[in-house]
């Protein structure tokens, strides 16, 4: 352990020291969990990295894009970590400063998108304060990754949704952050809201939105570790999310989000037009509907 973080050295070629110029620092997002969603450009930056800081929950498979020669860092970064204060952020600064002056090429790797509450912005700061040349490779974001696993579109007409609200399940101080809960409550039925890192204060969630009026009936959906091998879902309302949660034991420690809105019920939609398209391509069911089809004529024709 090296200043409270796990750190793998697979080789001593780092160099110590100062550099005459500070290396660059890259804030990298490695996207949802699926290694196959990683971006070239992140998939190159991790390639050409000296040192690599990550967060806890990025998989395996893609640390083993990192160089064999390279530093791997794991500075423990996940929800509801009692690590997770603003001293261990503290450390990850100076961890990403003292690399930089060493002459390494550093990637910060971070879940999802480093910008989408990832804190990217305040490594940026720190590091534009530090005079050390900086990029940012964004990365699909959880919500977005979700999405197109689970066939839950953010946005649709047919569902009158083309408002997308992206907001942070608990504050700073784990407790319910300071939203505008009385105008998501209105709109509740009218546009879609991702909750990231809400379920420890879900049934808070779905009270502050029902005492502000949001329908009990709004869809909801519960996905953990999306895009991932270990994805599991729950599909259910703003009223019976709650014990639903309860009655299934849902959370085994992956990242979890909360999607609340028309468009959360679509999975059950797809299913109904399967099953109509099923029926309308089933040989009896068309031989039925033309004998009902000819009776009616014939009943026309009588009349």
């Amino acid at each position: 352990l090296k200043g409270g973080f796990e750190v793998t050295s697979q080789s001593d070629s780092v160099m110590s020291g100062h550099s005459a110029q500070p290396g660059p620092v890259a804030l990298v997002g490695a996207g949802p969990g699926d290694p196959e969603l990683l971006t070239l450009r992140a998939l190159r930056k991790l390639e050409a990295a000296d040192v690599v800081l990550h967060d806890s929950l990025i998989p395996e498979e893609v640390l083993n894009f990192v160089p064999k020669a390279a530093k791997l860092i794991n500075v423990g970064k996940r929800c509801g970590d009692v690590k997770d204060r603003g001293l261990q952020q503290q450390e990850i600064h100076e961890l990403m400063l003292v690399n930089s002056r060493r002459g390494c090429k550093v990637v910060r790797l971070k879940c999802g998108d480093p910008f989408i509450f990832g804190r990217g912005g305040e490594e940026l700061e720190f590091l534009a304060e530090h005079q050390v040349p900086c990029e940012v490779v964004p990365g699909i974001t959880s919500a977005l990754g979700a999405a197109a696993s689970c066939q839950v579109p953010l946005t649709h007409r047919g569902f009158s949704t083309n408002h997308l609200h992206f907001c942070v399940g608990q504050s700073k101080a784990k407790s319910l952050p300071d939203l505008q809960w009385s105008e998501m409550a209105k709109r509740a039925m009218k546009q879609t809201a991702v909750f990231y890192m809400g379920l420890k204060l879900l049934d808070q969630i779905c009270a502050k939105l029902r005492d502000h009026g949001a329908p009990d009936d709004t869809p909801m959906m519960v996905v953990e570790s999306a895009t991932s091998s270990r994805e599991q879902s729950i599909h259910a309302t703003l009223a019976t999310m709650p014990d639903e949660i309860v009655k299934q034991q849902f959370g085994s420690g992956g990242p979890v989000l909360i999607i609340l809105g028309p468009t959360a019920s679509f999975p059950a939609h797809l299913d109904r037009l399967q099953r109509s398209g099923e029926l309308q391509k089933d040989p009896a069911t068309k031989r039925r509907r033309l004998t009902e089809a000819d009776q009616i004529s014939a009943d026309a024709a009588d009349a």
